[in-house]
């Protein structure tokens, strides 16, 4: 199966991200939100403490 990944540009989160002029956090927050689509696709990551440390390390900063 093949996935699109469509955001919704007037969502706060995507526009947080896309306020973000340091390439590296802008990084980070794209994979937050492409890890965000694949858990409620699939239910599961490959990866989900990579996704929690990302998480909070974007929560706190």
């Amino acid at each position: 199966m093949k996935y699109i990944f469509e955001l919704n540009p007037d969502h706060v989160l995507v526009k947080r991200a896309a306020d973000t002029e340091d390439e590296a956090k802008f990084s980070e927050w794209v994979e937050l939100l492409l890890d965000q689509a694949l858990l409620a696709e699939r239910g599961t990551l490959e990866d989900p403490n990579l996704f929690i440390r990302r998480m909070n390390q974007l929560l706190v900063s």
